[in-house]
């Protein structure tokens, strides 16, 4: 791995996909903003979930392909993630269709980064480390050369214990049936001490290496805002903590808002942070970033009052006076972002609504 930190975009939230135009801005922000890699793996997209049995249609297979292409275009490492729901209970009986479908991801998308991911599924025994191991090491061995980094998302990902309430107990030897004989090429994602983590330490990381065998990948939830608590919210401040992380992980992966232009507010500082940059030239191009984004608005909405306004206090807690502020500042010049703000001045519906109205239920 190159000694220059692996930084990148993973496209990992419950909502709205991202739209073929925006993520091509993003490949281009990326490649221009010391990112290398991004990651195509929304919860929307029910190919690499829910129906992931399901054979891939033409078309599919032509969008993931044109997709990777762009990406590759930028000169961006391209990765994909499968979430093969409900597979460890039923293995023996759906391995053959598993390699089938890894195989057929890699093909189509010539990706460099193959990811797995555990997340986000209810325990179905208390052997589920041993019976991911087992899936892990399938993968593995038939995995392509292009794939230089195969990363996986365990079902406990961070020491939050949320994860246990919401999908049940972590087993006391999860950690140790996961890892058991595991290839070092085999990278694992971690979000830090909370599914939603404030700082990342490279004291912190190390206690996680220890427990993994492995320096682990970040997954980084900030500045997702894709929860029934966080949606209410555009979080649009520049990274905090995070520093030293170099040399103690394999790679570091941004999880961005349902929203992806106003992501780059944030997505901005973290490159610099890990150059070393002083918080004035952090600060200097997070003011950059924001002249960019909203053009002839920009002094009024990165005003104090007006920037906690979307950072802290919420949309849902903004009186409407507030509101039509906003959609005001929006009209005065004729940028996408200042569209992707009004959007969700006035209620975006490119949030999971299953999970706003508080319906959303765990597979």
């Amino acid at each position: 791995m190159s000694a220059d930190p692996y930084l990148g975009i993973i496209e990992g939230f419950y909502g709205q996909r991202y739209h073929d135009a925006e993520r091509s801005y993003l490949f281009d922000f990326c490649a221009h903003h010391g990112y290398r890699f991004y990651i195509y793996a929304p919860k929307e997209d029910a190919q690499l979930r829910a129906t992931w049995q399901q054979p891939m249609s033409a078309e599919y297979r032509s969008n993931l392909t044109t997709m990777a292409e762009a990406a590759h275009a930028q000169k961006l490492d391209f990765g994909v993630a499968l979430s093969p729901m409900n597979l460890t209970a039923n293995f023996a009986s759906l391995r053959d269709t598993l390699v089938t479908q890894v195989k057929e991801l890699c093909a189509a998308t010539k990706c460099e980064i193959f990811c797995l991911l555990f997340d986000d599924m209810v325990k179905d025994s208390e052997d589920v480390g041993k019976a991911q191991n087992e899936v892990i090491k399938t993968v593995e061995q038939i995995l392509p050369e292009h794939v230089t980094h195969f990363i996986i998302c365990p079902s406990y990902y961070c020491d939050d214990p949320i994860l246990d309430k919401l999908f049940g107990q972590c087993p006391e030897h999860y950690f140790s049936d996961l890892t058991a004989g595991l290839p070092q090429r085999v990278e694992i994602f971690w979000t830090g001490d909370k599914v939603l983590s404030e700082d990342i330490t490279p004291e912190y990381i190390d206690k996680v290496s220890a427990r993994l065998g492995r320096k682990p990948f970040i997954w980084d939830n900030y500045p997702v805002n894709d929860g029934k608590k966080i949606c209410s919210y555009l979080f649009l401040n520049k990274f905090k903590g995070r520093t030293g992380l170099a040399g103690h992980i394999t790679g570091h992966a941004v999880n961005p808002m349902v929203q992806p232009l106003l992501s780059t507010l944030a997505e901005v500082t973290l490159p610099l942070i890990y150059e070393g940059k002083s918080p004035e030239e952090i600060n200097g191009a997070h003011l950059k970033q924001a002249k960019s984004l909203f053009g002839a608005a920009t002094s009024l909405i990165i005003k104090y009052d007006n920037f906690n306004l979307l950072t802290k206090v919420g949309r849902t807690q903004m009186s409407e006076q507030d509101k039509a502020r906003f959609l005001e500042f929006c009209a005065m010049d004729d940028k996408p972002a200042l569209k992707e703000l009004a959007d969700f001045i006035q209620g975006s519906a490119r949030f999971d609504q299953s999970i706003v109205s508080g319906e959303h239920k765990i597979d």
